[in-house]
């Protein structure tokens, strides 16, 4: 009797034995379960915050279809269960489905409410994705443990929001913060690159050919919003060596702009090609045909997407603007 539960206890301390070495033999973690990522972001107000994201996160939510776009471009798709596409997007739905068969494609912005049920583990999107009325304050998802990202130069105007000015290098910080998040750097890391190329490219060429006085404008409902030192567009055109023509508030009169005295001029739309007409026409007027830039033809289109949040249309627009000011 003795003799049984003697080898009874001994079969089960050898059981025990292995066990723990089967689990310390065990296949490593897979590595989206691996490590702790920082990032530097803001709040909806501009206040710096930073980011601990554990592992990649397997349910993002993309409030904008600008940082779908980015998201793809790092082949990073698999881990985004639903986004935002907008209306003039709609028919690239069926595509972007057969790339992303697990994720819902919303034509309106999501609510909270709409957010919620998605269940993420991650939110990304433009500052204004988080306003009131929207996924709300950044605050009510740090505070569920979903952590968001406001993307770098998404909207906020550096003249009269507290925010720091829009630059190439933060649109390339951008690219790299997601390729590290999604462990997709060799990815950014060559987006980065065709960036920063593209730029000493346009340095070059900018020592062969005179400054440029530059003004960058969008024509809104009843006021023209003119893009300086502090966007994007105007950080480009600084780096490639020509100037801005500054004003004390973000939007100027239809007579100032007359006055401004601009030999190259860049209009800035939003949508297709024939807004891009639409927006080409308001300059082509009798009432500006005394502005250098109009008299001689050097007047440009920019779309939107190229000088807000860039990421990586950010090349391309370095060369559209090169192009503009040298080339032309």
């Amino acid at each position: 009797m003795i003799d049984k539960l003697i080898r009874a206890v001994l079969l089960l301390i050898g059981l025990l034995w292995f066990a723990g070495c089967g689990f310390i033999q065990s296949p490593s973690v897979p590595p989206q379960m691996v490590g702790t990522t920082s990032l530097n972001n803001f709040d909806f107000d501009g206040k710096p915050t930073q980011i601990q994201v554990q592992g990649v996160p397997e349910r993002v939510i993309v409030a904008r279809p600008e940082i779908l776009d980015a998201l793809l471009a790092l082949h990073a798709e698999n881990y985004i269960c639903a986004a935002y596409i907008t209306r003039d997007k709609v028919e690239q739905i069926p595509e972007l489905q057969k790339k992303m068969p697990k994720a819902v494609f919303y034509t309106s912005e999501m609510d909270r409410e709409t957010a919620l049920m998605m269940h993420p583990d991650f939110i990304l999107g433009w500052r204004m994705s988080f306003r009131k009325g929207a996924l709300g304050d950044t605050a009510f998802w740090r505070e569920r443990n979903i952590p968001v990202y406001i993307e770098e130069n998404s909207g906020p105007v550096p003249a009269v929001d507290p925010f720091p000015p829009s630059t190439v290098e933060t649109e390339m910080r951008f690219i790299q913060n997601m390729g590290q998040l999604f462990q997709k750097e060799e990815e950014a890391n060559g987006i980065v690159r065709n960036i920063q190329s593209a730029l000493d490219e346009g340095i070059a060429k900018a020592r062969e050919a005179p400054a440029r006085r530059v003004i960058t404008i969008e024509f809104m409902r009843d006021k023209i919003e003119v893009f300086g030192d502090k966007l994007l567009s105007g950080d480009i055109i600084r780096k490639l060596g020509s100037t801005n023509i500054q004003f004390d508030t973000p939007f100027i009169s239809r007579e100032e702009l007359r006055m401004c005295g601009a030999d190259t001029l860049f209009i800035v739309y939003h949508g297709n090609e024939q807004e891009g007409a639409n927006a080409l026409a308001q300059i082509q007027v009798p009432e500006f045909s005394d502005i250098p830039a109009v008299k001689n033809s050097r007047v440009f289109l920019l779309p939107y997407r190229n000088v807000c949040a860039s990421h990586v249309y950010t090349a391309q627009t370095i060369r559209e603007i090169s192009n503009g000011l040298y080339f032309y």
